[in-house]
């Protein structure tokens, strides 16, 4: 008996292929779009994380430097009273994992802000062939009314076009800022980007970005997160309000993560002394029947609790630490928050912006809030 492709058994998982009479495409790259998270999109026309130049440095890895052109953490925001909504994307190629779904690895969540929090509305799903690397998407709201859309970018793929489908003759506006438009930067390994979360919006740096209301950059780069002074001394230049130091798990030695780790901070600190700096270990699940590798990454954790306390001796007041191996949740809801004891799934990415939101929600906001101020 010959396969059915699952939309002809389940309508709900069919995928949109052809935008309806009266949706016009719009740019993202034309005003009044902004776009977050991503290097000068609109004067480069590049979706990447950061500059070509940096791209091109061979004081940085490899797979650092083509994961630059991924759009984890890339927002597009914008207003509009449509009833449509639509996407239309150019993939550059499709990015596979067997262990992520395509609507995280390519595909596009929208939400919109209602009562003051941000609500999820859609994924715009990639289509199951991996070959095809244009697709679109649209979600029809009841009735038009004014509406702030927030879309979230790939996080493990190349975007080389992105267009915006509105309703003919609607009003299009720039977004409302970001209360805080000074980004948090966060730094790591496939865990910081976004792997395995089922969709982008579940990255727990994107979830942050939508409870702090804040703007956020992710330099997480999957299996190449090394901690080179390069990418360092170019972070120590950008604007940010917090930086969250997670990277370690993709140091190739513990003697290489002990060497590196602290000068990495540090750069970070010279450039900026006033600037909240959090240093995170690695996020772990380890099971009972592990005790090599639980011993390894306790040694790991160690390194960065002792760059920590370094910092503090010296007299830093403005560094904190947030110990990876709780940030999971609780040892029993750990063993259920991965993947494959190391990436996690949503629930893992939820607990994560769980651990670490009471100390950037102060830290960005400069005091401590109850939930009902937020």
């Amino acid at each position: 008996m010959a396969q059915k492709n699952i939309a002809e058994i389940d309508k709900n998982l069919a995928v949109q292929s052809t935008l309806p009479e009266g949706v016009v495409l719009h740019n993202v790259l034309d005003e009044p779009f902004e776009i977050y998270g991503l290097f000068e999109p609109k004067r480069t026309g590049l979706f990447h994380r950061a500059p070509v130049s940096l791209q091109q440095d061979e004081r940085i890895n490899d797979g650092a430097r083509r994961l630059m052109r991924h759009t984890a953490g890339g927002r597009v925001r914008f207003v509009t009273d449509s009833r449509n909504i639509a996407v239309k994307v150019k993939l550059n190629g499709r990015t596979v994992f067997s262990h992520m779904p395509s609507t995280g690895v390519c595909g596009f969540d929208m939400y919109t802000e209602q009562d003051g929090c941000s609500r999820y509305i859609k994924t715009f799903v990639p289509p199951s062939d991996h070959s095809v690397t244009e697709y679109e998407g649209i979600f029809t709201f009841d009735e038009a009314q004014w509406r702030m859309i927030t879309i979230h970018m790939p996080l493990y793929n190349a975007v080389d076009e992105l267009y915006i489908g509105l309703d003919d003759g609607c009003t299009l506006q720039p977004p409302t800022p970001y209360k805080y438009q000074t980004p948090v930067i966060f730094c790591g390994s496939s865990v910081t980007q976004g792997g395995c979360a089922s969709r982008p919006g579940m990255c727990h740096t994107n979830i942050l970005t939508r409870w702090l209301d804040c703007d956020s950059i992710n330099f997480g780069f999957s299996g190449s997160d090394k901690g080179e002074s390069a990418l360092a001394e170019y972070i120590a230049k950008l604007p940010m309000s917090v930086f969250v130091h997670g990277y370690g798990y993709n140091a190739p030695s513990l003697e290489y993560y002990e060497q590196t780790y602290y000068p990495f901070y540090r750069i970070i600190r010279d450039k900026n002394p006033d600037l909240p700096i959090v240093m995170m270990s690695n996020p772990v699940c380890i099971t009972s029947k592990e005790p090599k590798r639980a011993e390894f990454l306790t040694r790991r954790r160690q390194i960065t609790v002792d760059a920590y306390t370094r910092a503090k001796n010296e007299g830093d007041n403005n560094v904190y630490f947030i110990d990876g191996a709780l940030s999971l949740g609780s040892d029993a809801e750990a063993r259920e928050a991965t993947v494959d004891g190391v990436h996690p799934t949503d629930l893992g990415f939820t607990n994560m912006a769980n651990s670490l939101y009471p100390l950037l929600r102060r830290l960005v906001y400069g005091v401590d809030v109850g939930e009902d101020q937020l």
